[in-house]
């Protein structure tokens, strides 16, 4: 019974401080970079691509869905971070290649 009460008060708490991060990150990204620095860009989507994805991560944990140590979960959760940390580190390299690089033509 007291794990329902307390999901019953911690979704309320959830969805008000996701609420909260969509109205501020943005408004300090802005702050901070101009809105055409790419990094901004780039803050921006990885930003809110964290937090979609650990919402995600923290649901598949609650309904079951992986279970690491079981059968072959730890390895594909393994490659759901490895791929998020690619995606972002490749970026990276992409934006400052792109920044440093001189282009002929």
């Amino acid at each position: 019974m007291e794990k329902t009460s307390n999901n019953k008060v911690l979704i309320p708490i959830m969805a008000i401080l996701i609420l909260a991060f969509i109205y501020i990150f943005p408004r300090i990204i802005l702050n901070n970079f101009d809105a055409g620095n790419p990094w901004a860009c780039y803050l921006y989507q990885y930003g809110f691509g964290f937090v979609t994805f650990m919402i995600g991560l923290l649901l598949i944990f609650k309904t079951g869905a992986v279970k690491l140590g079981r059968g072959r979960d730890t390895f594909w959760f393994g490659w759901l971070i490895a791929g998020f940390l690619i995606f972002a580190v490749g970026h990276i390299v992409w934006i400052l290649l792109a920044l440093h690089m001189p282009v002929k033509g």
